[in-house]
């Protein structure tokens, strides 16, 4: 146990110390995706509280049962259906935060993201008068700003409302936190943009699911999808990993689709996620005459997507979080828009090739590149490979999150 690791010099603090987490998103949700132990690993690091208390916004989530029994999941009770932030949920979320937390003696705060788990998580903080750490993973006006590209400027006064109440909250979040976590520089200089006390701030990337990290598939699965979707495994396969929404920018990859197949003909193009775009892409990939090459897989679970990754020429990323971190463990070369954190682990011909923002032409003469050339293909990926090991291994960043827990119950 963490205790037993302790000096003289540390606090032995996990006989006492409860926390209660925060998250906006579903454990049910985790669970379909084939990650439910990834909150099992990540919510108590090396089991470091004594106690974990997992605020779920979700009924589903009361059928949860998770394997790390130091877990307790607490699922809110709802005054209005919908949507989460109305008013009156918001007040009676606040009231149930503040109940469990005194109830369970909580001694520290942990909000995963910026949103309203985050906002009701660091208020609960506030007026408890105990410690919050949050973790801040997106740029949020960044995102913004595509969502109304994408829709040319037609933004409805409710969705306008939302995204001025989502900045606000983040405000508060970054400002009113006792420490923040960025997973990298960009979101460091970002929180730093919205005013947070730079002494507060730690980049500590996130912490991968070992399963991933092993690089290794059942590659005998592939033979189902293959069947099904007509796809051929000795031609090249150019895979998206993500959701199907306009701030992803997936809508620039399907531009770049005819100019690959002018020289690459017999290229595939595998699109795993589900989205509102999708039918968008499916109607444009049709204007473009390209239909036939473009396989929607629909959202699919861990195992599935290591499968894919294993077989993939190429993972093409246009906006990107974890599968930048899943490509790379298992040495899938990466072509990828050089935009937020992405210049951060991908170094132009050593991890990858960056090329510019939403230029899809440029994008596909990326892909053709690597296609071309197998020597920088192989030296790209294990280039990645090499980088996720020396630079994100889970034991480390797991110490490094202990350290700021450390630091805000002193």
């Amino acid at each position: 146990m963490y205790c037993q690791r302790a000096t003289n010099q540390q606090f032995c603090l996990r006989q006492r110390v409860r926390a209660l987490n925060t998250v906006d998103s579903s454990l049910t949700m985790l669970m379909k995706k084939g990650n439910l132990g990834y909150a099992n690993e990540i919510y108590n690091p090396n089991g470091f509280f004594h106690e974990v208390h997992h605020i779920s916004f979700y009924e589903e989530d009361s059928k949860i049962q998770l394997e790390n029994k130091t877990i307790k999941v607490h699922v809110l009770k709802r005054i209005a259906p919908k949507p989460l932030w109305h008013p009156a949920n918001v007040f009676f979320f606040l009231l149930q935060f503040i109940y469990v937390a005194r109830k369970k003696k909580v001694s520290v705060v942990r909000g995963r993201s910026t949103g309203l788990s985050g906002f009701l998580g660091v208020l609960t903080a506030r007026i408890l008068g105990i410690p919050s750490v949050v973790s801040l993973g997106q740029n949020t006006k960044l995102l913004r700003e595509l969502r109304t590209r994408f829709k040319r400027g037609r933004v409805s006064r409710q969705e306008n409302l939302k995204e001025i109440f989502t900045e606000l909250v983040e405000v508060f979040v970054v400002r009113n936190a006792d420490f923040i976590i960025t997973p990298s520089n960009h979101l460091k200089d970002y929180a730093s943009s919205l005013k947070a006390d730079e002494r507060k701030i730690s980049v500590i990337p996130w912490v991968l699911k070992e399963e991933i990290l092993k690089g290794k598939a059942d590659r005998r699965e592939l033979s189902k999808f293959v069947a099904q979707f007509n796809l051929d495994v000795k031609k090249p396969i150019i895979l998206f990993i993500g959701r199907l929404e306009a701030e992803k920018q997936v809508d620039v990859l399907v531009e770049a689709v005819p100019l690959i197949l002018e020289r690459k003909p017999n290229a595939q193009f595998v699109f795993l996620g589900d989205g509102p775009l999708k039918e968008n892409l499916k109607d444009r990939a049709a204007n473009l005459n390209v239909a036939k090459s473009l396989h929607f897989l629909g959202f699919q679970p861990t195992n599935v997507v290591k499968v894919f990754l294993s077989f993939a020429s190429v993972v093409w990323i246009p906006m990107s979080g974890y599968v930048v971190f899943e490509a790379a463990a298992f040495r899938a070369p990466i072509v990828a828009f050089d935009v937020e954190w992405h210049r951060e682990f991908i170094s132009n011909k050593i991890t990858g090739l960056l090329v510019e923002n939403r230029n899809f032409r440029e994008m596909a003469e990326a892909v053709i590149r690597i296609l071309d050339d197998q020597l920088l293909a192989r030296k790209c990926g294990e280039g990645a490979w090499h980088k996720l090991m020396e630079e994100y291994n889970p034991e480390i960043l797991k110490r490094r999150e202990i350290a700021v827990y450390e630091k805000v119950l002193r």
